[in-house]
C-alpha cells in the first residue's frame, strides 16, 4: 500500500514567456468519481500577495491570500482578501492561462491504521499520518475520495479514542451547478472522530471507528458586521455520510 507524501509533493504552474515557475507544495487531493472514471485535483498550499522579482516592497497592500486548484487541464485561483469582491475566484483552463502546469506527486509507502489503538500508537510514535476519506451518495457509491495529510490529531491512549481536525482541503458540491468542474470545489476543513455515541463502557473493548460520517467547515463569503464588505471566513458546517480511514506512512 502507498499513500501520498505531501511533504514531497507539488504543483507547478509556469506563466507566460515561461516569466515564473512557481511550484507550490500539495495540501490535499481530490479525486471526484464518476461514469468516465476519475479526474484528480489538488489544492496547493496558500502563499500572501506578492509582486515577483520585484527589486523592493515585495508584499503588496492591501494584501490577500493567494492559493489554487488544479487538474491536469483545469484551474481554479481563490484569492481571500479584505474586502472580497466578484473576482475572488477565476477559473479555467490551463492551456488558456498558463504555459504549463506539472502536477508531481511522491507516493510513500503506507499501512492501514486497522483500529482505533493503532491510530493512538502511530500518533504517538510521531509517524506521518495520511486522512482518506471517501464521500458517498445516498446509494452508498463513492462519489469523491478526499486525501490529506493529518496535521492535527487529538489522542486519548488511557481509553484509545481520537479525533482529527486538518485542513485545508477541497471539498466538492455535487448540487452546484457549473461550467468547470473545478469551479465546484470548495476550500474546507475537516473533523471527524473514532467515537460519537459509543457508550463510555464499550470503549476500551471496541475498536469501533465512527466511520460513517465526517463534518467539513466550508469557506464562505461572510458580510462584516455594519459593513457592506465580505471576508472569506470559514463558518458553514456540513456533515456527510463518508468512510474515512488514516493511514501511517512507513
Amino acid at each position: 500500500m502507498t499513500a501520498c507524501d505531501f511533504g514531497r509533493s507539488f504543483a507547478t504552474f509556469v506563466t507566460e514567456a515561461r516569466g515564473n515557475n512557481a511550484r507550490i507544495q500539495v495540501e490535499a487531493i481530490c479525486d471526484l468519481v464518476g461514469p468516465e472514471g476519475e479526474t484528480r485535483y489538488v489544492l496547493v498550499a496558500s502563499c500572501k500577495a506578492e509582486d515577483t522579482y520585484a527589486a523592493d516592497d515585495l508584499f503588496r497592500l492591501p494584501n490577500y491570500d493567494f492559493c489554487a486548484l488544479f487538474s491536469q487541464t483545469e484551474y481554479c485561483i481563490i484569492r481571500a482578501g479584505l474586502p472580497l469582491t466578484a473576482a475572488w475566484r477565476d477559473s479555467g483552463l490551463n492551456a488558456d492561462r498558463f504555459e504549463e502546469v506539472r502536477i508531481d506527486l511522491v507516493e510513500a509507502p503506507a499501512r492501514a491504521c486497522a483500529d482505533a489503538r493503532g491510530v493512538v500508537e502511530a500518533t504517538l510514535r510521531n509517524e506521518p499520518l495520511v486522512g482518506v476519506t471517501e464521500l458517498l451518495g445516498d446509494g452508498g457509491e463513492v462519489r469523491a475520495r478526499l486525501h490529506y495529510p493529518i496535521k492535527t490529531m487529538n489522542v486519548n491512549d488511557l481509553e484509545w479514542i481520537y479525533q482529527i481536525d486538518t485542513g485545508p482541503l477541497a471539498l466538492p458540491d455535487f448540487d452546484r451547478q457549473v461550467e468547470l468542474e473545478v469551479e465546484r470545489l470548495d476550500m474546507a476543513f475537516i473533523a471527524w472522530s473514532s467515537l460519537r455515541e459509543l457508550p463510555r463502557e464499550a470503549r476500551r473493548a471496541s475498536a469501533w471507528n465512527a466511520a460513517d460520517v465526517a463534518e467539513f467547515i466550508i469557506q464562505r463569503p461572510t458580510q462584516i458586521a455594519h459593513s457592506d464588505s465580505c471576508v472569506a471566513h470559514y463558518r458553514e458546517v456540513r456533515k456527510v455520510a463518508a468512510r474515512n480511514e488514516v493511514l501511517a506512512l512507513t
